[in-house]
């Protein structure tokens, strides 16, 4: 029996799921703004949330797609997963001001869309069917966890083999980005990698 996401479990099929309704309501305010100041907080949020996401998602989950339904699912996510970062590198590199901007950031959500749509509908789907119920409660333990110690900002040159190369890479520039992200929001060193509303216990 495929294990439901409606019960109030830790379930890591849900929260990626929420994850994923987060980017796009991140967008959904950026096209609501007016104002520049406000849109570029937005950006950044999305640039951070976005980032985390799929490096948590490589780090716990892919290993188990591979485990469960063979490499040619995980290869093809990380390929998608590639394609993200490559833009959200070059979105990273401007501002909302920045001629093309606008443009650049539909390129994104696109791309985001069809890798979600697939991802939601057919890898979760399958993998669902494939796991136990206390297997999915663990995979959302790591997955949060994962989340508090992945880098910060797109980095494509960083390999794609989530259990020796983006664990290595993932520790020499995740210090790095988040002084980065210190001094772009202005928060101090103690910014956290956790999403905004998100209540680390």
């Amino acid at each position: 029996m495929q294990p439901s996401l409606a019960d109030n479990k830790p379930n890591i099929l849900a929260d990626i799921k929420r994850d994923h309704a987060q980017f796009f309501s991140l967008y959904r305010q950026y096209q609501e703004s007016n104002g520049d100041e406000e849109k570029q907080t937005l950006v950044w949020q999305l640039i951070h949330d976005l980032t985390v996401h799929s490096l948590a998602e490589e780090e716990v989950l892919y290993p188990e797609f591979t485990k469960h339904m063979g490499s040619r699912c995980r290869d093809h996510a990380l390929s998608e997963h590639k394609t993200l970062k490559d833009i959200l590198s070059d979105i990273d590199a401007m501002t909302v001001t920045s001629p093309g901007f606008n443009d650049k950031l539909k390129i994104l959500m696109m791309a985001l869309e069809h890798h979600i749509k697939e991802e939601e509908d057919q890898m979760l789907v399958e993998f669902a069917g494939l796991v136990q119920r206390e297997d999915l409660a663990h995979l959302a333990e790591k997955f949060q966890k994962s989340k508090l110690h992945v880098p910060t900002r797109p980095h494509p040159w960083a390999p794609d083999k989530p259990m020796t190369g983006n664990i290595i890479t993932n520790t020499l520039t995740a210090p790095l980005d988040k002084l980065r992200d210190a001094v772009r929001h202005g928060m101090g060193p103690a910014h956290s990698n956790a999403p905004a509303g998100h209540n680390q216990s």
